[in-house]
């Protein structure tokens, strides 16, 4: 039998789901992304003087490079299952997609990819058990 996997993700987190006969085994993956607001500068002694910028280019190399490690954390925990199926109601699903198809050594074969809104823990599993069994 097959290894069936989905993964419904988020920025803050994932929740992996294998499937087994009888039952699912879901893990929850944190994503630790900072969530931030760059804070303006400062202004100088004098009165209507020049504000000092600040570099968003540090807040956005910083979130990118968090994003990277976080789906390859997402990579690394499903490495050895053969089939996938991602979900989920932001960007990250189609980050994750991104990075898949970055990587030509990624052995697991992507079945699909779904738009959902946010589940609770037995929906994600009827989800993931729905999609499979219609294949």
């Amino acid at each position: 039998m097959k290894k069936q996997t989905g993964i419904w993700l988020d920025f803050k987190e994932a929740f992996i789901i294998e499937l087994d006969k009888a039952e699912a085994k879901v893990n929850k993956t944190l994503s630790e992304i900072d969530h931030f607001h760059p804070k303006g500068g400062a202004r100088s002694k004098t009165p209507y003087g020049p504000m000092d910028n600040i570099s968003e280019r540090t807040y956005l190399e910083r979130r990118k490079a968090q994003d990277k490690a976080y789906f390859e954390k997402l990579m690394d925990a499903v490495q050895y299952t053969d089939e996938l199926f991602i979900f989920g109601p932001a960007e990250a699903k189609d980050g994750l997609l991104k990075a898949i198809k970055s990587n030509p050594g990624f052995k697991p074969y992507l079945k699909g990819i779904e738009r959902a809104d946010s589940m609770t823990e037995n929906q994600r599993v009827a989800k993931v058990r729905d999609f499979f069994d219609s294949i």
